[in-house]
C-alpha cells in the first residue's frame, strides 16, 4: 500500500512514517506539511491511503480531504489528529472520510487501521465513537421535544419552509389564506425560541425533519 503522511510537525510526521514502514505491505510514499501540498501529493504519486491531519497551515486537513475525495475519488483518506470535537468529526465524515483517529493510538493500532481502510472499512477512534453516540443521543432527544412541541401540521409547514417555499406556497398547498400561515409560523417560531427561516432550517436538519 502506497501511503502519503500530512503533518506540519516534521518530527512527529517522520516518526509516524517510520513506525508504520516496519509493516511490509506498507510504503510511505511521500510526507508533506500541509493540506496543500497533500493535495499536490495526490496528483504525483497516486497513494492508496493519505493520513490526515487536521490542523495544517494554507489548507487545512479537512478542505484537504475535500479536494482530493473530488479529484482523486479512489484515494482513502484517514484523518490522523489530536482534536477531537464534534464540528471536525461531522466535517471530516461528510467530507467523506474513511476514519478519524486520534494520535494517542498505538503503532500495531494505527496499521491494522490502515489495513482495514484499504479493504474498504471505515475505521474510528473509540473516544470518537463515544462522542458521535452523544451526539446521536443528543438528536434523538431533540427529535422527541419537537414533537412534543409542534402538531403534524406545524411540522409540515417546516418541511415546505426548508424546501423554499413562501407562504403564499403553502398557503396555497394547505388550503389556508397567506395571513393564516403568516400567523403559525409565528407560532412555529414562538414555539421553538427563534427568530428567522434560517434558523428554522438549521433545526429542521439538526432535528431530521
Amino acid at each position: 500500500m502506497k501511503i502519503i503522511i500530512a503533518d506540519d510537525q516534521v518530527l512527529l510526521r517522520q516518526s509516524i512514517g517510520q513506525l508504520i514502514s516496519s509493516d511490509p505491505e506498507i510504503n510511505v510514499v511521500d510526507m508533506v506539511g500541509s493540506g496543500k501540498e497533500a493535495v499536490e501529493s495526490c496528483g504525483r504519486h497516486h497513494p492508496d491511503i493519505v493520513l490526515m491531519d487536521i490542523e495544517m497551515p494554507h489548507v487545512d486537513g479537512i478542505a484537504a480531504l475535500k479536494i482530493i475525495k473530488e479529484k482523486y475519488p479512489d484515494i482513502k483518506v484517514i484523518i490522523l489528529t489530536t482534536f477531537e470535537n464534534n464540528k471536525n468529526i461531522v466535517d471530516s465524515f461528510i467530507g467523506n472520510a474513511d476514519g478519524y483517529i486520534v494520535k494517542d493510538i498505538d503503532c500495531k493500532e494505527l496499521i491494522a487501521t490502515i489495513k482495514c481502510v484499504s479493504f474498504g472499512l471505515t475505521v474510528i477512534h473509540n473516544s470518537v465513537k463515544k462522542i458521535m453516540i452523544e451526539k446521536f443521543k443528543k438528536m434523538e432527544n431533540h427529535k422527541e421535544s419537537y414533537v412534543n412541541l409542534i402538531s403534524i401540521e406545524e411540522i409540515e409547514i417546516v418541511k415546505q419552509i426548508v424546501a423554499g417555499k413562501s407562504n403564499k406556497d403553502i398557503a396555497l398547498n394547505l388550503s389556508y389564506s397567506e395571513g393564516t400561515i403568516k400567523n403559525k409560523v409565528s407560532r412555529i417560531y414562538e414555539k421553538l425560541n427563534i427568530s428567522d427561516r434560517l434558523q428554522l432550517a438549521v433545526f429542521a436538519v439538526e432535528n431530521g425533519i
